[in-house]
């Protein structure tokens, strides 16, 4: 697969709509990377991002004490979750680092 072609035509001209922009490629992927950070999302979020299931994600990741010490804002500053007060409590994650850990610690966690 090849990422570039080369048309010559003399006087061509194309317009793009409104809507539309260009921009390198670069500076695409940092805008979409940009795009979660400072962004919370729910439980739910996570879910569909992962698709896994609830009592999968509480078992398998956490509840795990090890990664619970990794991600939990209560204990440790780098964590990205904040979980429940209470039981039927709402968790918070941080979009940007939640992404980058399941992205860095798939295997880790599917046990692979």
């Amino acid at each position: 697969m090849t990422d570039k072609f080369l048309i010559k035509i003399d006087n061509l001209e194309v317009q793009l709509p409104a809507s539309h922009i260009i921009v390198e490629k670069d500076e695409y992927l940092d805008l979409k990377k940009q795009a979660s950070k400072g962004k919370y999302i729910s439980l739910d979020e996570v879910l569909n991002m992962l698709s896994v299931s609830r009592p999968w994600l509480l078992k398998h990741v956490l509840y795990q004490p090890d990664i619970r010490s990794k991600i939990d804002i209560e204990k440790n500053k780098d964590g990205f979750v904040k979980y429940p007060e209470n039981q039927g409590g709402r968790y918070y994650f941080l979009a940007s680092k939640t992404k980058q850990f399941f992205e860095e610690n798939f295997a880790e966690i599917f046990n692979l």
